[in-house]
């Protein structure tokens, strides 16, 4: 018997059933996990795999129907959908940090009480601020926004 078959049948029967029996595809996931979170882990690290791994099974748990029962093993479409997820990881990363590089501020990090005090207080200064700018001589206004916008 090989890792991907067992009493109940090979990886395809396992998710054939699953289809009438949805608690069947734990077997998938017994048989799979192990592997496909030392993948994930290889390559994204320890703090982002089982998330990643955990996804994986949902999304495949959630696609079974469309499944080739034709390929007795779903090692491999496991690890297609655990490479299509890290992916996507990286990207919402990389949109993360993109965030922190223009704003300088990680909004997840950042508390929800900071952010509402500094949102509080800039609109306190919008007032004063629009007075100052309003008595400035003509043009200077314009000169305020050009420097501002090179900062």
């Amino acid at each position: 018997m090989s890792e991907t078959s067992g009493p109940e049948g090979d990886d395809a029967s396992v998710i054939a059933r699953s289809l009438h029996e949805p608690e069947a595809f734990a077997e998938v996931f017994r048989r799979h996990a192990p592997d496909i979170t030392r993948y994930v882990t290889r390559r994204l690290g320890e703090d982002a795999a089982d998330d990643v791994a955990a996804e994986t099974f949902l999304a495949a748990f959630r696609q079974r129907n469309s499944y080739d029962l034709a390929r007795p093993n779903a090692r491999p479409w496991l690890y297609g959908i655990a490479t299509n997820l890290m992916s996507r990881h990286v990207r919402a990363e990389v949109r993360q940090l993109r965030v922190v590089e223009r704003t300088g501020a990680d909004p997840v990090t950042a508390s929800f009480a900071e952010r509402s005090d500094e949102r509080v207080s800039a609109e306190a200064a919008r007032r004063s601020l629009a007075g100052a700018l309003a008595a400035l001589p003509k043009g200077s206004a314009t000169r305020c926004c050009w420097w501002r916008g090179r900062a």
